[in-house]
């Protein structure tokens, strides 16, 4: 069952470095088998309180989606992304139709 693992940016501190982030974290994405669906930009928010963007990436399932978050690539990007931003981060697995 495919996995979703969603960035969900509430505040961003350091554009500079989030875009550091980003050079780094994104190719370490295919490196476990995802991809990046959704990637910063506009979005429609309906209710609530908006964010700044979302990033959403795409994985066979939750094990390769915590492997890749866990790995020492992705853990050196998130470091960088620690500095520049308060974000929340969560993975869901997508339900058979």
């Amino acid at each position: 069952m495919a996995a979703y693992v969603i960035f969900n940016y509430l505040q961003v501190f350091d554009e500079e470095k989030i875009l550091d982030y980003r050079r780094q974290a994104h190719p370490t994405v295919g490196k476990y088998g995802g991809r990046v669906n959704v990637g910063p930009g506009e979005m429609l928010v309906l209710e609530g309180p908006a964010s700044c963007f979302m990033i959403i990436a795409e994985f066979a399932d939750v094990a390769s989606a915590r492997a890749w978050y866990e790995s020492p690539e992705y853990q050196a990007a998130r470091a960088i992304r620690e500095q520049a931003a308060e974000v929340q981060v969560s993975i869901v697995p997508v339900r058979d139709r």
